[in-house]
């Protein structure tokens, strides 16, 4: 897996500023939404394991919609923890994350009474490591824990592909992210990230274990799920 510009100091705060929002369509509806199924099935004092925490913006948005959850967040890059960290720091709710610098293979056992994995996966390839970080996924969570995966969905095998990378780049633009953010990121879509459809992020789902997969978050090119661990 490849972190890209995350390492890079002055884009991670970049990043954490909040950029997610001008590439992902309701970005934060969207935390709302996974916010809420979650707690349909957990109990107040949740524990949640976040993968790919860096930056900070979904652990701020969970704690101050759930203020009793508390929150393991995992994440390759040590510039983004460090971000994390200033978000939640600044929302208030530091005191209630544990930060640890690393893969979902190396992360706390738990169990976690649920999980997330937002705007991440699609930074591994499908050879095997997207299947294999859903499967550790699925073993730190207690039987039957909801689990919200929501993912870039482009075939890049399919003739569609540029059509929907152009979308992708525009709504961004449109949206007030940086042309050069922009640019970057559009070249990342070809040549650096591992985006699959749809289809096979379901059918990862289930190859990993997961059960009851229910679509809840459409935006452009993105999707969400939950599911039962």
């Amino acid at each position: 897996m490849t972190t890209c510009d995350y390492a890079n100091e002055e884009f991670a705060a970049r990043y954490a500023a909040d950029g997610p929002a001008q590439f992902v369509p309701g970005y934060y509806v969207m935390h709302q939404m996974a916010a809420q199924l979650i707690s349909e099935s957990t109990p107040d004092e949740a524990e949640i394991l976040i993968l790919g925490a860096g930056g900070g913006l979904e652990i701020a948005s969970f704690g101050r919609i759930m203020p009793h959850w508390k929150f393991t967040g995992v994440d390759p890059s040590r510039e983004m923890l460090d971000q994390a960290k200033t978000t939640t720091d600044r929302a208030n709710i530091g005191n209630r994350v544990t930060w640890f610098h690393g893969y979902i293979s190396d992360a706390p056992q738990g169990p976690f009474d649920a999980a997330t994995c937002l705007l991440t996966l699609h930074f591994m390839k499908d050879n095997g490591e997207k299947l294999n970080a859903l499967i550790d996924i699925k073993k730190r969570l207690k039987e039957g824990s909801p689990f919200i995966l929501v993912d870039l969905c482009m075939d890049r095998a399919c003739g569609d592909f540029e059509h929907y990378r152009n979308r992708y780049s525009t709504f961004a633009l449109n949206s007030g992210a940086a042309r050069e953010d922009v640019e970057r990121t559009h070249v990342r879509l070809k040549e650096v990230l591992h985006t699959v459809s749809p289809a096979r992020n379901e059918e990862l789902l289930r190859e990993a274990g997961f059960s009851g997969i229910e679509l809840f978050y459409a935006g452009l090119s993105w999707r969400g799920w939950v599911t039962a661990g």
